[in-house]
């Protein structure tokens, strides 16, 4: 894909970031979330959220682009695990694409090229909660290779619980063993 450059982000890449996430929420989630939660999120994790997980202030996680002509196309952030997941250390925290350039190899591209970075840092299994009834995203997974994990929790924000809304797990046992995982990118 040499028309995608992979890269870690910069703190002035925090608006665009901001950006692919609503973009992608909004055609991803919409009916999903109830709409109080959707525009919660929009407005929580807006470009001064992504410029402190960009700087480190946030997980001890990464966060990489895909960008194109100059412009981010999509973004992934992933580290240690967060919560309690028997038997994985690693973490795809947040993978969102562009709508207009879903189904190109981004998410492909970004979510290897993280995996390559977790190994890097020793974390072998990975983890990634995704909603239960967004089809497209635990269809992307599925085809990476990852397994439901059978264990599901109700999405919490800002310390609301949303019963109704259930987020699902699927891992890697041991993502050396991913066929998509692809060589690190030229850094020039």
């Amino acid at each position: 894909m040499s028309w995608l450059k992979l890269r870690a982000a910069r703190s002035k890449d925090a608006e665009e970031i901001a950006t692919v996430q609503w973009e992608s929420w909004r055609t991803a989630y919409l009916g999903l979330l109830p709409h109080e939660l959707l525009m919660g999120f929009a407005q929580s994790q807006n470009a001064s959220f992504w410029h402190k997980t960009v700087a480190g202030a946030r997980d001890g996680g990464k966060v990489l682009v895909a960008e194109s002509d100059g412009e981010i196309m999509g973004f992934i952030s992933a580290g240690p695990i967060r919560g309690r997941v028997p038997d994985y250390h690693g973490e795809f925290y947040a993978l969102y694409v562009l709508p207009e350039a879903q189904g190109c190899g981004v998410g492909t591209a970004l979510i290897a090229y993280a995996a390559k970075s977790l190994v890097r840092e020793r974390f072998i299994s990975a983890a990634v909660w995704v909603l239960e009834g967004n089809e497209m995203g635990r269809r992307f997974y599925e085809r990476l290779g990852g397994t439901p994990l059978g264990m599901a929790k109700a999405l919490s924000y800002q310390g609301k619980r949303y019963p109704a809304v259930r987020e699902i797990a699927y891992g890697w046992p041991d993502l050396r063993r991913a066929s998509w995982l692809v060589d690190e990118p030229d850094r020039r």
